[in-house]
């Protein structure tokens, strides 16, 4: 299992005729990878269902800053 605070993420363009050998290096060594739609995907479902903020709310909340309301 890879230590999360000893690792260093980065983003390769890989030809697609080696990506299967990659994907065996990254089996082997115990790497983790995700393609872009992968790692948007987690983020969309990570993200809250409703906002914590109405939109009127949000506004109020602007005006109160802005014109110290």
């Amino acid at each position: 299992m890879l230590n999360v605070a000893n690792t260093q993420g980065v983003y390769l363009n890989v030809p697609l005729s080696d990506w299967v050998l990659l994907k065996e290096l990254i089996r082997k060594f115990g790497w983790q990878a995700e393609t872009r739609e992968q790692l948007l995907e987690r983020f969309v479902k990570s993200r809250a269902k409703s906002p914590s903020l109405s939109e009127e709310e949000i506004m109020e909340e602007v005006k109160a800053v802005r014109y110290g309301k």
